[in-house]
């Protein structure tokens, strides 16, 4: 169903790319404008597909046939084999994160290699049956197994993004056709406990990092108040918002000097810096060299034949 909307959707926060036969990752950001703030999602899908959706940001609202509508919001993971279920659905214009569409023919033997290296057994009948009893769909929400696993996405690039979910929703079938609650994984209850609202805010400073970001706009864009923003997210994270914040726009610059052929004063704009002197001055003290310097360097280690 997901996969068939974004597929019609022209927008240029968006990429797919297949991680094995019968997987394909989408990795995207809605820029579209509602006039009651929410866009229709046609309820369609294939038989034998399946779609991980990993929430990072904005809210996708879903009615099912015969039960209470409910809605799917930051961190949160939607699981969905069959849409028919379902009587509509619609999504915010602000709606991001990563879809995982699966063709279950074609990815059975890659999904079965991944278990066997990793000493697990996937059983897809136990799989679909646990689907159908809960109607096709499925939301995992506020679970140490999912709050853990979103902690863990800050950390990594996009590109690093795509291949965790795709490992992470081959752990989700495995832990549906086992007797292991999906709130109990081992190991994660070592990951600190950070509220929505906190998540929501990480998420969304990362999908915004070339705007001008302050506290009060962060808090109004998350609902909550300048003085629990400021201390759950030093209690989460070790540092302020405002520290956090420039070390992901220099984490972005860098990766932008190193693979693309923009100019440093564009790039300097791409991560929220409107002066050239006061983004270099920050680049040299996070790297120990300047902007350029570091062009010059990835330039030369991509020319030098091997």
């Amino acid at each position: 169903m997901l996969r068939e909307y974004l597929q019609s959707q022209r927008i240029h926060q968006i990429s797919w790319s297949v991680s094995m036969p019968g997987v394909q990752i989408c990795h995207f950001s809605l820029t579209r404008s509602s006039r009651n703030g929410q866009l229709p999602i046609p309820v369609v899908g294939k038989p034998l597909h399946f779609e991980a959706f990993f929430c990072f940001g904005g809210r996708l609202f879903l009615h099912p046939d015969q039960a209470e509508p409910y809605t799917v919001e930051t961190s949160d993971i939607l699981l969905l084999s069959d849409p028919s279920w379902l009587l509509s659905c619609q999504c915010s214009p602000d709606l991001c994160g990563v879809l995982v569409a699966v063709d279950a023919k074609l990815a059975k033997d890659s999904f079965s290699s991944i278990c066997t290296t990793m000493g697990m057994e996937l059983d897809t009948r136990i799989v679909r049956e646990k689907m159908i009893s809960n109607r096709g769909h499925m939301v995992i929400s506020g679970t140490s197994w999912s709050q853990a696993l979103f902690q863990d996405l800050l950390n990594l690039s996009k590109e690093a993004q795509d291949r965790y979910c795709v490992f992470k929703a081959v752990e989700l079938l495995y832990l549906l056709c086992s007797k292991v609650p999906v709130s109990h994984t081992p190991g994660t209850n070592v990951h600190r406990y950070v509220p929505q609202s906190i998540l929501e805010a990480t998420w969304y400073m990362q999908a915004h990092l070339g705007e001008k970001l302050t506290i009060p706009h962060i808090c109004k864009q998350c609902s909550v108040s300048p003085t629990f923003l400021k201390e759950w997210f030093h209690r989460a994270y070790g540092v302020s918002v405002h520290s956090w914040l420039v070390e992901q726009r220099m984490k972005q610059a860098h990766k932008l000097i190193c693979t693309s052929k923009l100019p440093i004063h564009q790039i300097a704009q791409a991560v929220g810096y409107t002066g050239i002197s006061q983004f270099n001055a920050t680049f040299k003290r996070f790297y120990g060299m300047t902007p350029s310097r570091l062009r010059k360097m990835s330039e030369t280690a991509i020319s030098r034949p091997i």
